[in-house]
């Protein structure tokens, strides 16, 4: 495959990243043995950094994956996040991580859902942490993970930091606190610094689906954004993904056999606040707030999308 790649450290790998959330039990919970054979057929097609999280329970798909697969440690980027706090509790993540990947060392290692600085200082237990385990080697780089603009902006020039993983759309969709044009400009800073960024939610949580061919070349060729992770549940997704990622023609058979897929509007309910914004948005009554919670009635939502970006919190994806 004809990918356009960047350099890890030691590694040259795609830059196209397999996001695991949306196969993880947050989200669509697939079986472990079925989302490790999606992730082996990525593998095998040529993908090489998969991204997780502590919190997304994706770790025994992926080495699933990694182990049927055939590809060697030596050839993976393998990147994962905890939003543990202290000290001690980011020890405990970075042992679990290793333990449950199966792995001798975690190649990245993010601070996950960084709200504000404020939340960013009370996190510098875990950050030590961080530094320590990357200068006994089982870490190769750290970062942070976050929504917000403010916060990338403050610790743009934060020299601790070697990535930073953002929402990076067209439409700047998910971005909770600013415009894509000031987030551009976060990125720009970032840069500079000589730090490095993967995107996140490229597709908007869904809501650009139908778009995804335009919203993904507009991504990859960014010049600014290193890498892109992108969440697949199936073997079609890899194939169109990587189609598109490596500049070929993605067939029409291919784009109608995935339109034919299952989806839904999912509540990603660690964010929802209850606001009440997607109900007011939805012209099909598919969405009542019950007990400060979203819920969507599958039997009438058709799968708009209009609510994504009316989601205060990003609570909202499609998948």
């Amino acid at each position: 495959m004809n990918f356009k790649t960047i350099q890890f450290l030691d590694k040259k790998v795609p830059e196209l990243i397999f996001g695991s959330l949306t196969m993880a039990p947050l989200q669509r919970n697939m079986d472990p043995v079925v989302g490790g054979k999606v992730i082996a057929a990525a593998l095998k097609k040529g993908l090489r950094w998969i991204d997780t999280a502590q919190m997304y329970g994706s770790y025994p798909h992926i080495k699933q994956g990694i182990n049927h697969s055939g590809i060697g440690r030596d050839q993976l980027v393998i990147s994962t996040k905890s939003a543990k706090k202290s000290y001690e509790e980011m020890l405990a993540a970075i042992d679990e991580a290793m333990n449950e990947l199966d792995l001798k060392y975690i190649d990245l290692f993010l601070l996950h859902a960084v709200r504000s600085f404020e939340d960013f200082q009370q996190r510098a237990g875990a950050l030590q942490a961080l530094l320590e385990a990357k200068e006994e080697k089982k870490i190769g780089q750290i970062g942070i993970s976050t929504h917000s603009t403010m916060c990338a902006k403050i610790l743009a020039t934060d020299e601790r930091l070697d990535w930073y993983h953002l929402i990076f759309n067209q439409k700047g969709i998910g971005i909770t606190d600013s415009t894509l044009t000031e987030q551009e400009k976060v990125v720009e800073i970032i840069k500079k610094r000589g730090a490095r960024i993967y995107a996140m939610k490229p597709l908007g949580g869904g809501y650009l689906k139908s778009d995804a061919e335009d919203a993904l070349k507009w991504i990859k060729n960014h010049p600014h954004i290193d890498a892109v992770a992108l969440g697949m549940t199936s073997e079609e997704e890899v194939e169109m993904n990587i189609k598109i990622f490596t500049n070929q023609l993605v067939p029409a058979e291919l784009s109608e056999q995935l339109k034919s897929i299952d989806k839904s509007l999912f509540v990603f309910k660690v964010l929802c606040i209850g606001c009440g914004k997607c109900e007011e948005t939805c012209e099909q009554s598919a969405i009542a707030v019950q007990s400060k919670l979203a819920v969507v009635n599958k039997e009438k939502c058709i799968l708009c999308g209009y609510c994504v970006p009316t989601c205060p919190k990003f609570a909202l994806r499609i998948i």
